[in-house]
């Protein structure tokens, strides 16, 4: 795997996707909470019954992709907190496999746009599985 991508571009391409997929995240609820733009049927595989649910899951998936990325920035050394570092280690394996988790759900998304993101969600596992491995 180490000879398929190098460590720093599976890094630098983590990071801008997490960013992306933040920014996506950050949107949604300005769309909610200043446009009254909810698209109930697009998001979370069609399954959100109410715009209160979709606010709280879109609030957790932005705090969440947040802490992703934090970890990244800190596993990476691009931030030096040498006392998480080792909580950074373990969180690139769990983040792998929630992501692997996710892209099997939106791979069987009823949902177009669900499945375009199993692509992203696929690609990431596979960055952070690259990462995961690599020993510092």
């Amino acid at each position: 795997m180490k000879k398929i991508i190098n460590y720093k571009t599976a890094v630098s391409l983590s990071l801008f996707l997490l960013g992306i997929l933040t920014l996506f995240h950050v949107g949604i609820l300005m769309g909610i909470l200043f446009f009254d733009f909810v698209p109930l049927g697009f998001l979370w595989g069609g399954k959100m019954k109410s715009v209160s649910q979709l606010l709280n899951f879109e609030i957790v998936s932005v705090l969440t992709s947040s802490i992703f990325f934090f970890l990244l920035l800190i596993k990476s050394k691009w931030l030096n907190l040498p006392r998480l570092s080792g909580i950074s280690k373990i969180a690139m394996w769990v983040i792998c496999a929630l992501f692997l988790v996710n892209t099997i759900g939106n791979l069987i998304a009823t949902n177009a746009v669900e499945k375009w993101f199993g692509v992203a969600t696929g690609l990431l596992s596979f960055l952070f599985l690259r990462i995961a491995i690599e020993k510092n």
